[in-house]
């Protein structure tokens, strides 16, 4: 963990977000290392529990109830997320290649990516591992496969059995179920009295049995079986023994015939020692053990001891895991059979218990298990408030002759009636992931310059670096403008030139440069009757606030961060095209504050639409529990005398890379608004200008949507 102000020592990139690896991250919240700075990368932002899969395809449970969300156990120990499958490990480099994004470096590589079934050559289906794909694949196959079509299953062993039940229990015979094992019976493993309670379930069930053949290929809708017949199937799951992620073995970690890293009983690499792995995808160099979800749990507790002793050069332990596990399948109905050391039990107290054991697990990794964090208690930034973007007049006569450079512009060398723009923002880190957060910057930035014609041009930065080593300091800076760039760059914008200033807290400084066209010295203001149009939810400010306190769950972050870094580059010249009055940004003054300044100008007042407010998903829910930035009470002072509104957090929310806030002509509104949804935004009329009365506030509020003047509504 990497805490505010200190020297970072070691990167520790914990690949994938298995078991054990979400029992690594919750160590490191209950006791932070200032010597350790953490980075998650997981395939996706919430970790399914296996135990809780069946109970899940039975529709016994909601998904929630089957995964961890990562967002805070990620936020609590200050680790970088980063949502996305590695492609690649480059172990020379010592980086771990994603999509879209630069290659994540790291000093300690901790790989638990789980393992894949193993599926014959051309063998057709799909696995049932990774989970997320096998429930994608089931919400498919329920929508099209008919009547009487069959699935089989392949693998008889406890997953496969109890999957065979689960299936069985979801579709209601309306598909045929077939079980398909290299055994004898389902459970070989298991002792006598377990097969039998478990192939009578089976049978009540009405799963087809077809064991002591092999799977191979499937085409044509046939599965050929190792007797030489073949089984006529419209779909094929795959729960067989499991190998290794390609990407181990291409990486040159010494593996196993199935694939997976070999590992010694602290469960470092037998190659390299500086990777341990945990889970499905490892296997302890002399220990036999099975592939199941009780060993990557119990696993959790000595790999974060041992990555933590690791990361500061200090004596490794060795895990020694038992040799027998209480081992629960799951009949449906309300039932269970359990055996340990050939003793098998079965009943709906095993079922109970079943689920009492999945519950504590899933408990523990709860938001509300975990150490939050107060609220900001560092000092908020001055914002200054400047009426206008500076506008530097060019000549007043100046042949046309296309396209200036920057050069040329800068030196007046700009065509007759043409102006450059410029705009500066300061943002202090957000997140911990510099890449991410140069993308926020550099959309927070381009958002003031969308509110005019000007064309973005180029722009500059000043970082200034997590205090840390040089070399740590220097690739953070490297990340985070990469990340400034690419999205720069999707508007037209060259970054140009880069200052770094002494290390501290993380912050960049962008300055932008655009040019103006159109006429330079008209104020816009707006106009009684006006519908006041968003072009953005509200809520990026609390989204993150609520996930540095550990209290927003992922999938919400992505959904801000995805709303944040959208241009809104076609927006404004939406609004533009429509005739809007004026333009503002939405950023760190909210919306009140953007709202109230325009009405002070225009000396006019508003009614809002209490109904019409949009929010980013889990917007509402941080700010109905107190969630909030300091500077949220400031952007209040706005709205002198506010009404009893369960939105004004969100509507005070000093937003990151806000949307347009516009006042557009009635007649011109709805055709605005019906433009902007056209083109993607996530646009609202939230209510419409008025002429100010003295003895009334300027801001009202109405319930419900009100109808806007000139019919123009939010659709």
């Amino acid at each position: 963990m990497c805490l505010p102000g200190s020297d970072v020592m070691t990167d520790l990139v914990l690949l994938g977000a298995g078991h054990a690896h979400v029992e690594v991250l919750r160590r490191f919240a209950l006791h932070p290392d200032a010597g350790v700075r953490l980075t998650l990368i997981a395939r996706e932002p919430r970790s399914p529990y296996s135990g809780r899969l069946p109970a899940l395809i039975r529709g016994e449970i909601p998904p929630e109830a089957a995964h961890i969300d990562l967002g805070p156990l990620a936020a609590l120990t200050d680790a970088r997320l980063v949502i996305a499958e590695a492609t690649a490990i480059d172990l020379a480099a010592r980086e771990v290649a994603v999509p879209e994004r630069p290659a994540i470096r790291f000093d300690l590589l901790s790989i638990d990516i789980g393992a894949m079934p193993a599926i014959p050559p051309s063998g057709g289906g799909i696995g049932v591992k990774p989970i997320g794909g096998l429930l994608a694949t089931l919400a498919q196959l329920e929508s099209t496969l008919a009547d009487g079509a069959r699935i089989a299953l392949v693998g008889g062993g406890a997953a496969g059995t109890e999957l065979a039940l689960a299936l069985a229990q979801r579709f209601a015979g309306r598909v045929r179920i077939t079980l398909v094992c290299d055994t004898l019976n389902p459970l070989q493993e298991a002792p006598r009295r377990a097969r039998d309670i478990a192939r009578a379930a089976l049978a009540e069930a009405r799963v087809e049995l077809v064991c002591g053949v092999r799977a191979g290929s499937q085409v044509d809708g046939h599965l050929a079986l190792s007797d030489g017949s073949f089984l006529a199937v419209s779909a094929v799951l795959w729960a067989t023994n499991v190998v290794g992620p390609p990407l181990l073995a291409e990486a040159g970690l010494l593996c196993d015939e199935a694939g997976c890293v070999v590992v010694d009983a602290t469960l470092r690499s037998r190659s390299h020692d500086f990777v341990f792995a945990a889970g499905d995808c490892a296997t302890i160099a002399g220990v036999s053990r099975p592939k199941a979800g009780v060993w990557a749990v119990r696993a959790g507790p000595i790999l974060a001891t041992n990555l933590r002793s690791a990361a500061h050069g200090r004596r490794l332990h060795n895990w020694r895991p038992q040799t027998d596990a209480l081992v629960i399948v799951g009949l449906g109905h309300g039932r269970a059979v359990a055996w340990r050391n050939g003793i098998a039990v079965s009943g709906r107290l095993m079922a109970w218990a079943k689920d009492w054991i999945d519950g504590r697990f899933l408990r523990r990794y709860g938001a509300g298990r975990l150490p939050h964090r107060g609220a900001t208690s560092e000092k908020e930034q001055v914002i200054l408030d400047p009426a206008d973007l500076a506008v530097l007049v060019g000549p007043a006569h100046h042949p046309a002759h296309g396209q200036p450079t920057l050069e040329e512009a800068t030196r007046g060398a700009l065509p007759s009636g043409a102006a450059l723009v410029q705009h500066a923002t300061h943002l202090s880190a957000l997140l911990p992931d510099p890449f991410t957060f140069g993308r926020i910057a550099a959309a927070h930035a381009l958002v003031r310059l969308h509110t005019t014609a000007a064309q973005p041009l180029t722009a500059i930065a000043i970082v200034t670096p997590q205090v840390g080593p040089a070399a740590q300091a220097r690739a953070d800076v490297m990340t985070l403008l990469q990340g400034a760039a690419g999205l720069l760059a999707v508007d037209g914008v060259d970054l140009t030139d880069c200052a770094t200033t002494a290390g501290g807290a993380a912050a960049i400084s962008l300055v932008l440069t655009g040019r103006m066209t159109g006429p330079t010295d008209h104020v816009a203001a707006l106009s009684p009757g006006d519908a006041l149009i968003l072009t953005k939810p509200l809520g990026s400010g609390i989204i993150l606030e609520g996930y540095r306190r550990g209290l927003a769950e992922a999938h919400w972050l992505l959904g801000a961060l995805d709303a944040m870094t959208a241009s809104s580059a076609a927006a404004g010249r939406i609004l533009r095209a429509h005739n809007a009055t004026t333009c503002a940004a939405v950023v760190e003054h909210g919306l009140v504050g953007t709202l109230g300044a325009l009405l002070r100008d225009a000396n006019l007042a508003a009614t809002l639409a209490a109904d019409a407010i949009p929010a980013l998903q889990g917007a509402r829910e941080l700010a109905h529990i107190g969630v909030e930035r300091p500077a949220s009470a400031t952007n209040r002072e706005a709205w002198p005398d506010p009404p009893d509104w369960a939105d004004l957090p969100l509507a005070t929310d000093p937003q990151i890379a806000g949307g347009l806030l516009a006042g557009v002509p009635a007649a011109r509104a709805e055709a605005c608004l019906a433009a902007l949804l056209a083109a993607g935004y996530t646009a609202s009329c939230i209510g419409w200008t008025e002429a100010r009365r003295l003895d009334a506030p300027r801001l009202h509020l109405q319930r419900p949507v009100p109808e806007v003047p000139g019919g123009a509504q939010d659709r």
